[in-house]
């Protein structure tokens, strides 16, 4: 069994080859456009206890996350945006308060896993079992936010119900952020679906539906660094179940972690660029410009070499 499954990812690897490198780019870029769309999502939850950030500021905070789940476990990138992200508010209870805007980030992304799974559920891709789960979770939430917001912190734990709080009293807030959730979501939808039209995969919007809810259930489980085997594993399960061969189902999922992956460091890279200390605005914007005409040089140099060669 070691042999064949070895014989398997040999062939997924050489399958790459054959990969339309167009639809990979737009992958690349919907990617990014996830991770702009959930930085958003944290800019507002943060925003929930107080804390005030432009949105340049929050994706960089969040980018350095990224970076780090690159290559680290147990999403230690988590641990970072957190402690990032409450820099922004005042010292009191700041970490607990942060960690309540965490959790109501989770619930949001509960609420949109639920709606793409009832979508898929009716293409009859899926059971609809989950989505009772995942409407009690975001039950939950809604619920902490009727039952605290005429409430006054007392204690240090308290704190953590400060967003919910904030939800109570003000609920088009939360609308907001399970917008930004919601466009992030949809951008990852289109990676998953640009990558399986790069493969030749046939209804690549179907395959999506099957990769996402997918990915995001892999994700409560980042035992590994970057969730190498992970990704790859649960885009090639739920393509299976797609009838999609094995081969190509292992090397679709190869292709999706390894893009993702690219944009995730290089969001990461640009948001230590945009976030390190210099002497003086002027040698900050000299080098942030220097760095982007690089950057930009270097991804048209890529697209040419890639898309462009490949179309002549």
């Amino acid at each position: 069994m070691p042999e064949l499954l070895g014989s398997e990812v040999r062939r997924a690897l050489d399958g790459l080859s054959s990969a339309r490198p167009i639809w990979l780019w737009l992958a690349g870029f919907c990617f990014l456009g996830s991770l702009v769309g959930t930085a958003g999502a944290w800019r507002s939850a943060i925003g929930l206890v107080g804390g005030r950030i432009g949105l340049l500021d929050a994706g960089a905070r969040y980018g350095i996350g990224s970076l780090i789940n690159s290559f680290a476990p147990a999403r230690l990138g988590d641990v970072a945006r957190l402690a990032l992200f409450s820099r922004a508010l005042d010292k009191d209870e700041r970490l607990w308060r942060a960690g309540g805007s965490f959790v109501v980030i989770s619930a949001g992304r509960a609420l949109v896993l639920a709606l793409l799974i009832v979508a898929g559920s009716i293409a009859g891709a899926f059971p609809l079992w989950p989505v009772l789960v995942l409407i009690a979770l975001a039950g939950v939430a809604a619920l902490a936010a009727m039952t605290t917001r005429n409430r006054t912190a007392r204690t240090h734990i308290a704190h953590v119900l400060d967003a919910f709080r904030t939800l109570g009293q003000e609920p088009k807030r939360g609308a907001c952020l399970a917008a930004w959730i919601a466009c992030s979501t949809l951008a990852r939808f289109g990676a998953a679906a640009s990558i399986a039209a790069a493969l030749g995969i046939r209804s690549p919007l179907m395959a999506a539906l099957l990769v996402v809810p997918a990915l995001d259930l892999s994700g409560l489980m980042p035992l590994t660094p970057g969730n190498v085997g992970l990704t790859s594993g649960a885009v090639a399960m739920a393509l299976r179940a797609h009838g999609v061969g094995l081969t190509t189902a292992l090397t679709t999922g190869i292709a999706f972690h390894a893009v993702e992956t690219l944009a995730g460091i290089i969001f990461g890279l640009a948001s230590v660029l945009f976030l390190a200390p210099f002497s003086s605005t002027g040698a900050r914007r000299r080098t942030m410009l220097a760095a982007g005409t690089a950057s930009c040089a270097v991804l048209v140099g890529a697209f040419g070499a890639t898309v462009v060669l490949d179309l002549i």
